[in-house]
């Protein structure tokens, strides 16, 4: 479900202040959904309350010249401490208090937002807004305009001040520009998808690496690139790209309408929802190991893997014709082309024809939804119910199943624990809660 991102502000008490920094004093007050992120207790008296006495100008000078990457850069599998910097709204606040709280992309419509509550000694108050369960969805469109609101107040409260402002104004005027010119801000939001600066005059030309790479390929690409292998990967996606275009079709004519994704719903429900609508549209046999054969063919042979290695975090290339698809999986093992070929299937559904994808290990809506795609085609959560033995699986029986199905491992175990089948002396892994809030780079 997605919760709305809301900086109420109360008062200026600085207006006659030469200062930048004072004029934009306030009482601020920041909410998601039903929680108030800025309730906290002071140190020294005791006193509780829901908003905080601060300066936004460090907070306006942070979202100007972060506004690419704070918005556009999703979760990859590493979290770097050069993300968390990026990422987290309090580190560019100078010493004033403020709560802990994060914003990335979560793809083309949603932003994500997650906070924690723990104890910094430095800071004279302590917040107190529990952490949510996981991250919370932001709707796009509604959390860029609310920014832009907060940003373009801080910048008339400051726009005449003597003492400072100057670099927030000329950073705004930057990002505004950019944003009222489509081609410019095209190029920004592919710069802000992999961590970059597009206004450092010193930082890397994106536009001979885009060249030759279709927009929508290159933007799935940049959402998991790393920036220092930028360079070798646009030109394997090249080369790839070209070789996929003799890849055998895939017929999806017959595929329906996918289900809706919902932004009220956790990325995954629409991948798995639309495994289960296809299974239905094109009558596929109960045996999982079948079925997906009938649908893929060639593209889960041996001749549909494009390469058994290629670039970190890329998993399949995708094109998308009028009623087929090419898929080429990046695997080296047969579980591996049928899983990453299956994720590949729902990219291509969900594509327009003459687009180009790929889809990796990025945390954004679309690739989560196709990695429960590829996990309900494969190791349907109904088929494991009907086969389970009464006490459930246990490790020996997890690893039968995967070998039946041809899927990895990992497939089978989490669809059985997310069907509610006991799981013997298997260990789930609990990954890191705050990755993003937190030093640790698991996740």
């Amino acid at each position: 479900m997605t919760s709305d991102l809301i900086f109420h502000r109360d008062g200026w008490p600085g207006s006659l202040s030469d200062d930048a920094e004072a004029r934009s004093v306030t009482r601020l007050r920041i909410e998601v959904g039903d929680a108030t992120l800025t309730r906290h207790v002071s140190k020294r008296g005791g006193t509780d309350s829901e908003a905080i006495n601060t300066s936004l100008l460090p907070l306006g000078e942070f979202l100007a010249n972060n506004w690419w990457t704070l918005l556009y850069e999703p979760l990859r599998p590493t979290v770097t401490d050069a993300f968390r910097v990026r990422h987290r709204l309090d580190s560019g606040m100078r010493g004033f208090a403020f709560p802990s709280i994060a914003v990335w992309s979560g793809g083309a419509r949603t932003v994500m937002t997650d906070w924690a509550s723990f104890e910094n000694p430095f800071s004279t108050v302590s917040f107190l807004t529990a952490s949510p369960q996981e991250p919370i969805q932001l709707e796009r469109e509604a959390t860029e305009l609310e920014l832009m609101d907060l940003v373009e107040t801080i910048v008339e409260r400051v726009r005449d001040a003597r003492d400072g402002g100057r670099d927030l104004l000329e950073a705004w005027d930057r990002v505004s520009e950019s944003i009222s010119n489509p081609g410019e801000a095209s190029y920004c939001a592919a710069a802000g998808r992999l961590g970059i600066d597009p206004y450092d005059p010193d930082g890397i030309d994106l536009t001979p690496l885009k060249d030759g790479i279709p927009e929508q390929l290159f933007d799935d690409v940049s959402e998991i690139v790393e920036i220092d292998d930028l360079v070798t990967t646009a030109a394997w996606i090249r080369g790839a790209e070209a070789r996929l275009k003799l890849f055998p079709e895939t017929d999806i004519s017959y595929f329906g309408v996918p289900a809706e994704d919902s932004l009220g719903d956790k990325p995954a429900v629409a991948g798995h929802a639309s495994a289960e609508l296809l299974r239905g549209y094109a009558g596929l046999a109960k045996d999982p190991r079948t079925a997906v054969a009938e649908l893929l063919g060639g593209a889960i042979g041996d001749q549909g893997a494009i390469a058994s290695a290629g670039p970190d975090g890329i998993n399949a290339l995708v094109q998308r014709l009028d009623t087929a698809a090419r898929i080429g999986a990046i695997a080296k093992s047969a579980r591996q082309r049928r899983f990453r070929a299956c994720a590949g299937l729902y990219m291509a559904w969900t594509t327009e024809p003459g687009q180009a994808r790929a889809t990796t290990q990025a945390f954004t809506r679309r690739q989560i939804a196709s990695r429960a795609f590829a996990a309900e085609l494969l190791a349907p959560q109904s088929y494991l119910l009907e086969i389970m033995p009464r006490h459930g699986f246990d490790d020996e029986d997890i690893e039968a199943l995967a070998s039946e199905v041809i899927c990895p491992y990992s497939t089978v175990m989490w669809q059985a624990y997310r069907a509610g089948i006991p799981l013997r002396g298997i260990e789930i892994p609990h990954f890191d809660k705050w990755p993003v809030m937190t030093a640790r780079a698991s996740f």
